[in-house]
């Protein structure tokens, strides 16, 4: 090793090729090391499984002041578990290696051509039984049965292999390589194109797998002393150190000597003697060992300037031009089969090249050391160089010791009954399970499989691949049985993964646990068997076992976001955590993971204390509504549960939602790929268009979910009842309720009866939701004058809903709490007005709360009292002050309406425009907002948005009277005559004789005028 870089000092045409050969060598150890990295992840992923987890809440909360109704409804959390996948097979693996085998071949026949003839003709005959053992004529290529292909190959290759080396000896190193380069490729695209089976690549590697395990061994058995021949160097070579002497400083050149290279090979000789201990169950200590792998690599290095300096020593071989190629063609055939060893999870060949390096490193490490005392002990007694002159023995010749490590390599494969060699067979057949696999051939593929089984049970990916063939046929007991065998010998995360989900799916749910406890034991630490834990205990009521599992599996996985979403999910699904420290759920947008937004937003429904307006899904943001035409298409795909979840909770936790959000939950419903979630996102459809104040479109699809789907009708009628009645369509959510038997429905239809001003249908109701309830009791008895009322609640109640009493007054002077005062009073003052009495109207808003006490509801309902005053006396600088003040959602729609009234009064005609649209667009089935409206947009010609306005409200209002003349009117102003008669009986239904007899009047003069006009037309 007199230069590192020995190559520099080469002629040009052998240069640049030798490097180029190390970079290929580099690309070999580069894919050896990702795939010695990955492990069993080369063939088996980490999937995620995604649960749906419905979480019952409150999806809105209607109030009247006195009463919060719940409108009942579900959130959906999602929970997530790693899931192993089945046993995968890429095909481009082994095309991967065939590339690197044509390279590493062409190099190796390339420096054969230069050879003598004897190695020449050696070099061939190893290369074509090589050839032999794939096996060509399974590739079934039309009219070449039998051997011809064999035979062609082996006639081309080693016809074109003799021409270099009898007749073309001057040919450079880079014609032949590019020469047997693009032959062998040629050739290989050839058989690719012609051969029928699926799997070309794959077909040739798996059947020629135990030729290139033999030559495999057969070099790592070659470069098997190179450590030992690296440790001479370093002992022999000359060190300097700074010495002082009477004849002043200089350099004193020492070496470190016999004894020192003892120690170091002893060391090095020991470690591999305790591997091998380890790997036959000798000993069963942990040993703090270097792995064989390491020892291959640290040989292959070496080896590059080891070899040079044994073939230049040897002087049998030109270096240059042949051993330099040889050495680095090996060594790229011989890393490739490795790595694909580790690239397709085979796990008994990586055993069995393991079991080689260290028997034939042992052996072959303790010959050479036994060579060197032999030879050179005198040499390294003189302090010389040893390592120049390390391949020219004095007393025994190398190949004696290489005879005697390949006895001992012989010994210890036979110390272990050649389990090595059973190893090998056990990976053959696993090479052709897969074979089979990818070729989509389940039962061959199983028969091989169970070969490699019968010869080695306790092999992973037999067992594995096994395992996963039971899951596809969906036999998870049987799975299980072959996923135990799997970890028996060389476990895996994913196979204790495995098994305990088929231990969940065989309803071993304790057994599922230990499983996943036994895992972490073996692998500690490990992210995805830690969340799997906290996902099955989460399944139960040890919330802080599932806490903890989640929380550290957060640090130990890549894939941190799968636990930190199924922490949230574990604190919606039990917010009592949430009581003990509020900061938990604290920071809930560190990751824009769908599942992960989802449970966010489950979190905000059944524990809201987030105020902040909720931003809506990342992905949701990323994808704006599809064209109304892909929806016929199968190329959009559906929606994962986590979009899913996030999409239907965030329909339902957004105060505002917009046209796009309604879209797209209208087009993704309508995807049969979402068929599953069609009726959640009818629900969270109607919940959305609600928000938007599209009330009759969400009103339209929560009946159409109550008649499709028997199983939520009841739940469905409720939520149609309360919004209804939030509204004031109480006769309409009485009809809706009617349908439930339950007792709380049967007080929300006795409060909507009460609310629309006919408590004797309500009587029977109250009577029913009062008997096991001491409070509807006693507002019963309150209502019905079985005793007077006594609690503030009481009071507030009997003034709202006996307006018959004319000295219920009494009973409100004596509330004492401000915020049911306020509620009752603004009862009394509706009423005031409507006999027109401002003047008590005035009064009684005087005695109302103090703002500072009233809550949020009750001070807009105060304000809107204010300005219904101020609206009946039609003051427009006070209307437009009050109208600025404080008011709630559920009160703004009458807000824009009083201003409108105001405006119209005052000649302001744009501005109430504008006002009344805001009212009818906020309460488009407010059967008093919308009369007002409509008689505007009459006055002011308006004819068509009267009548659009009138008509959706009418379905909603049928006992409206004020609402039935306004529609008769406009239908008569558009000559709709039909129309406007039909309509009379509906009118006549809705109100008083004395007050239909007037209408008619009015509606047959307006008629006799109409005649009039088509007469003189």
């Amino acid at each position: 090793m007199t230069s590192l870089f020995f190559w520099k000092d080469w002629d040009r045409t052998y240069r640049v090729p030798y490097l180029n050969s190390l970079l290929f060598l580099l690309l070999g150890l580069a894919a050896f090391g990702v795939a010695w990295y990955r492990g069993v992840s080369n063939v088996v992923q980490w999937d995620v499984l995604s649960e749906l987890i419905d979480l019952p809440t409150t999806i809105r909360t209607v109030t009247d002041g006195l009463f919060d109704y719940a409108v009942p409804g579900k959130a959906y959390a999602v929970s997530e578990q790693f899931v192993a996948s089945v046993m995968q097979v890429h095909p481009w693996m082994a095309t991967g290696l065939l590339a690197f085998l044509v390279v590493g071949f062409a190099l190796v026949l390339s420096a054969a051509t230069r050879m003598n003839r004897v190695p020449f003709l050696a070099a061939m005959t190893v290369f074509i039984l090589v050839l032999a053992v794939c096996r060509f004529e399974t590739l079934e290529v039309s009219g070449l049965g039998g051997q011809y292909v064999f035979g062609i190959l082996a006639f081309v290759i080693g016809s074109v292999a003799y021409y270099f080396h009898a007749f073309k000896i001057e040919a450079s190193f880079t014609t032949r390589f590019g020469v047997f380069g693009l032959l062998m490729a040629g050739l290989s695209f050839a058989l690719g194109a012609l051969s029928p089976v699926p799997q070309p690549a794959l077909t040739v590697v798996s059947y020629g797998m135990p030729a290139l395990m033999l030559l495999s061994v057969g070099f790592i058995v070659f470069i098997a002393f190179q450590i030992i021949a690296g440790l001479v160097w370093v002992a022999s070579a000359n060190v300097s150190s700074r010495v002082v002497s009477n004849r002043g400083e200089g350099d004193n050149r020492r070496t470190l000597g016999l004894r020192n290279f003892l120690v170091l090979s002893v060391l090095y000789l020991t470690n591999l003697l305790l591997v091998w201990l380890q790997n036959t169950r000798t000993l069963d200590w942990n040993w703090l060992t270097i792995s064989p792998f390491l020892i291959f690599l640290a040989s292959l290095v070496i080896g590059i300037w080891g070899y040079r300096q044994q073939v230049e020593q040897e002087d049998e071989l030109p270096f240059e031009e042949s051993g330099a190629f040889l050495y680095t063609g090996l060594g790229l055939l011989t890393t490739a089969t490795i790595a694909y060893a580790f690239a397709t999870a085979n796990d008994p060949v990586v055993e069995m090249f393991e079991d080689a390096i260290v028997y034939s490193h042992l052996a072959m490490g303790a010959a050479f050391v036994l060579y060197v005392l032999l030879n050179f002990r005198e040499l390294f007694g003189r302090g010389l160089a040893v390592h120049r002159v390390l391949y020219k023995p004095k007393r025994a010749s190398l190949t004696y010791f290489r005879l005697g490590g390949l006895v001992v390599f012989g010994a210890l494969l036979a110390g272990v009954n050649g389990f090595p060699v059973r190893q090998a067979i056990t990976g053959y057949y696993n090479g052709l399970g897969d074979l089979y696999t990818a070729s989509n051939q389940p039962t061959s593929a199983a028969a091989f499989y169970q070969l490699a089984v019968d010869q080695e049970f306790q092999n992973h990916k037999s067992n594995y691949a096994l395992a996963s063939m039971a899951l596809r046929n969906n036999e998870p007991g049987k799975a299980a049985f072959f996923f135990s065998q799997a970890l028996l010998k060389q476990p895996s995360p994913q196979a204790y993964a495995a098994l305990s989900s088929a231990y969940v799916q065989t309803d071993l749910f304790f057994e599922s646990i230990k499983t996943l406890q036994r895992g972490l034991r073996r692998f500690p630490n490990n992210g995805e068997l830690e969340n799997n834990l906290g996902y099955l205990y989460s399944r139960t009521s040890i919330a802080d076992s599932a806490y903890y599992y989640f929380k550290v599996a957060a640090k130990h996985t890549s894939a941190d976001e799968v636990p930190e979403a199924n922490l949230l999910g574990l604190y919606a699904r039990n917010p009592r955590v949430l009581t003990t420290d509020s900061t938990l759920a604290k920071n809930t947008s560190r990751f824009d993971y769908e599942s992960y937004e989802a449970n966010a937003l489950a979190l905000r429904l059944v524990a809201p204390t987030d105020t902040i307006v909720p931003a809506q899904p990342t992905w949701l943001a990323d994808e704006p509504p599809m064209a109304d035409s892909l929806l016929r298409t199968d190329g959009h795909r559906g929606l994962s549960v986590g979009r899913f979840a996030s999409l239907y909770n965030f329909a339902l936790a957004t105060p505002s939602p917009d046209s796009t959000l309604t879209r797209t939950l209208r087009q993704r419903a309508t995807q049969a790929s979402n068929q599953d979630f069609s009726d959640d996102l009818l629900m969270a459809r109607a919940v959305a268009e609600y928000g938007n104040h599209q009330h009759g479109a969400a009103f339209a699809l929560l009946s159409q979910l109550t008649d499709g789907n028997p199983r939520t009708a009841q739940d469905n009628r409720k939520t149609l009842g309360l919004l209804l009645m939030e509204q004031g369509l109480y006769r309409k959510a009485n009809e809706i309720l009617e349908l439930n038997t339950d007792t709380l429905s049967q007080f929300y239809r006795a409060i909507a009866l009460t609310k629309a001003g006919d408590p004797v249908m309500a009587q029977t109701l109250w009577e029913t939701a009062s008997r096991n309830d001491a409070g509807v009791a006693g507002l019963r008895q309150v209502l019905y004058d079985e005793r007077v009322p006594k609690s503030d609640l009481e009071k507030a109640f009997y003034v709202s809903y006996r307006p018959d009493d004319p000295n219920r007054g009494k009973y409100w002077e004596t509330i004492r709490d401000a915020n049911l005062k306020t509620i009752a009073g603004a009862k009394l003052i509706e009423e005031y007005l409507a006999t027109r009495q401002p003047f008590y109207a005035q009064m009684i808003l005087s005695q109302m709360g103090k703002p500072e006490q009233l809550n949020p509801f009750a001070l807009s309902l105060e304000n809107l009292s204010a300005l219904r005053i101020t609206a009946f006396r039609n003051k427009l600088p006070a209307a437009d002050s009050m109208s600025r003040a404080a008011f709630v959602p559920q009160h703004r729609a009458e807000r824009a309406f009083l201003l409108g009234q105001v405006l119209a009064g005052n000649k302001k005609s744009q501005q109430a425009g504008e006002a009344f649209a805001q009212a009818a667009q906020l309460a488009p089935l407010n059967a008093q907002i919308v009369t007002g409206a409509a008689q505007f947009w009459k006055q002011n010609r308006q004819l068509d948005r009267a009548y659009g306005q009138v008509v959706a409200a009418l379905d909603y209002n049928p006992d409206r009277p004020e609402l039935w003349k306004t529609y008769i009117d406009l239908c008569l102003d558009q000559r709709l005559t039909d129309y406007a008669q039909n309509a009379l009986p509906q009118l006549q239904g809705s109100t008083s004789p004395a007050d239909y007899g007037a209408f008619l009047a009015h509606y047959q003069q307006k008629l006799s005028s109409i005649e009039k006009e088509r007469q003189t037309f």
